[in-house]
């Protein structure tokens, strides 16, 4: 005779046995490479900085040329006027308001 008598039974063997494999498992995965881990020396900031952006470490780092685009054109002096202008009512309307 097998020694479950109810699927309640064989359930609760099935669960236990895959929450014991899971827990041994996670030990396995936690304290196995810790001391390997441990016993390797620190990688210096540069080289650990370049790794957690993407980067090469291997390649020299050399800054980037300013591109055109992100600087705008310079303002005409009839923008210029256009903005004191539209500043000028602004102020007037905040003054009427009070």
């Amino acid at each position: 005779m097998l020694p479950f008598s109810t699927i309640l039974g064989v359930l609760q063997f099935v669960v236990g046995l895959i929450v014991g494999a899971s827990a041994v498992g996670l030990l396995v995965i936690i304290i196995a490479p810790s001391r390997r881990v441990r016993a390797e020396p620190p990688l210096p900031r540069d080289v650990e900085t370049k790794l957690l952006l993407g980067e090469d470490p291997d390649q020299a780092t050399t800054p980037e040329p300013p591109r055109g685009e992100d600087h705008p054109a310079p303002y005409s002096p009839n923008d210029l006027a256009a903005l004191r202008r539209l500043s000028a009512e602004g102020q007037s309307r905040g003054r009427r308001k009070r």
